[in-house]
């Protein structure tokens, strides 16, 4: 069986690939939610498949009526905000990490000092940067010509739409849940002139809105929030935000210390390794655009109002390259489930049944993830299954090339 425990260090969450009681709710919850499955425009693997439900179930510990009442939350957002399906996921969805980067970095107003992706862990766990205590709130809601602030909210759905899709996509292809980790460097709170977000109204409306949205739509993405560099004032802001958040959540927040603290800086590279870590806070990467160094804003404003301004700039529809390197399979590109009952039925892009996708799988010698499936049905095509019906893995090397397996419709 293939049910990793996430290090210790991730105590509220765990990698583990889905056991059976989990996927078995799975999909009664997306059975009970099909009538509003059918409305959406865009039904892929990571909005419908088994991954993403999964994540709804381990939120509610394993309630699976509070999970369906949660997923049924996050499909009426997406009907609610038709935006999510015609506008975001066409021009985002399907980007590498630096073309999302590159994307975001175009949109992103210079005031708002936020790296969705500055690489991943050794452990393959996403790293999110955010410089909270330069965030000029004052700056970023006024300083902004005819651009509404509410376009700054669907840059950030654009933000949780990619980071979802990408956690998605690296967790079928690791055979593990992935999650993002949100480092936050909280030096200069409240300095400079700038007031705190909780006395700017604009701001603080946004930002509850941002953390509804990651607490039940967007749910169990996050493994930790590290916050370094916190000045006495943060206890303000903490308490604020703490009465925001969830139980669950909160379990999830530390608060590290200064990172001209030698310890501090150990216990960081305990987390996270020092190559995606800014020298700034103790690791070994020079630089994160808009980040270290922070952006000049008086001199990136005008190109910044000049693109956003441009009705035709925001939403472009992504030219997804074919086929596109170094990812896993898409959601049209999951394999088939074994022939139903029903010849008609098609179950949904994601859901695990008797085998997953893997990159590459035309190729001889590729590993399958198979769930729940007869060793009999395998057996006569030499491929020799463990005894229980958890998730396993099982090599097809030494398939003659071209050979479908008769219960999974693997060709190898």
């Amino acid at each position: 069986s293939q049910l990793l425990a996430m290090p210790s260090k991730y105590a509220s969450v765990s990698t583990g690939w889905p056991t059976k009681t989990e996927l078995e709710a799975a999909h009664r919850i997306r059975e009970h939610h099909s009538a509003e499955i059918a409305k959406l425009k865009d039904p892929s693997r990571d909005v419908v498949g088994d991954l993403r439900i999964v994540r709804f179930v381990r939120a509610r510990h394993g309630n699976e009526q509070e999970a369906r009442e949660w997923y049924g939350e996050f499909l009426k957002v997406r009907t609610e905000r038709p935006e999510i399906e015609e506008k975001i996921r066409p021009s985002v969805i399907g980007m590498t990490p630096e073309q999302y980067l590159q994307w975001f970095n175009d949109r992103r107003h210079p005031s708002f000092p936020v790296c969705p992706y500055a690489g991943e862990t050794d452990d393959g766990q996403i790293l999110m940067v955010v410089r909270t205590g330069m965030l000029d709130p004052v700056d970023f809601t006024e300083n902004r010509g005819d651009v509404p602030l509410e376009d700054e909210e669907l840059l950030i759905l654009s933000m949780l739409e990619w980071l979802l899709w990408y956690v998605d996509e690296m967790s079928w292809k690791r055979h593990e849940m992935v999650y993002v980790i949100k480092l936050m460097d909280l030096s200069g709170l409240g300095g400079g002139g700038r007031k705190l977000v909780i006395f700017v109204p604009k701001m603080k409306q946004l930002l509850v809105g941002l953390l509804e949205a990651a607490q039940k739509p967007y749910c169990e993405h996050d493994a930790l929030f590290l916050a370094t560099n916190a000045p006495f004032i943060f206890r303000a802001v903490k308490s604020v935000l703490f009465l925001l958040l969830t139980a669950k959540q909160k379990s999830k927040f530390s608060v590290l210390g200064y990172t001209t603290d030698a310890a501090v800086r150990k216990n960081l590279m305990e987390i996270l390794p020092a190559r995606i870590v800014p020298e700034a806070l103790g690791g070994s990467r020079a630089t994160i655009p808009g980040l270290f160094p922070l952006a000049d804003v008086s001199s990136e404003l005008p190109g910044w109002l000049q693109r956003r301004q441009d009705p035709g700039f925001m939403w472009k529809v992504f030219e997804k390259p074919a086929p596109v390197a170094a990812l896993p399979p898409s959601a049209d590109q999951t394999l088939p489930p074994p022939a139903a009952p029903d010849a008609g039925a098609r179950d949904p892009p994601g859901q695990i049944v008797a085998v997953a996708a893997v990159p590459q799988l035309q190729t001889v010698a590729q590993e399958v993830v198979i769930i729940g499936t007869d060793a009999k049905d395998l057996a006569t095509q030499g491929v020799a299954l463990p005894a229980d019906d958890e998730p396993s893995f099982v090599s097809l090397e030494g398939q003659e090339s071209g050979q479908a397996c008769s219960c999974c419709a693997v060709t190898g």
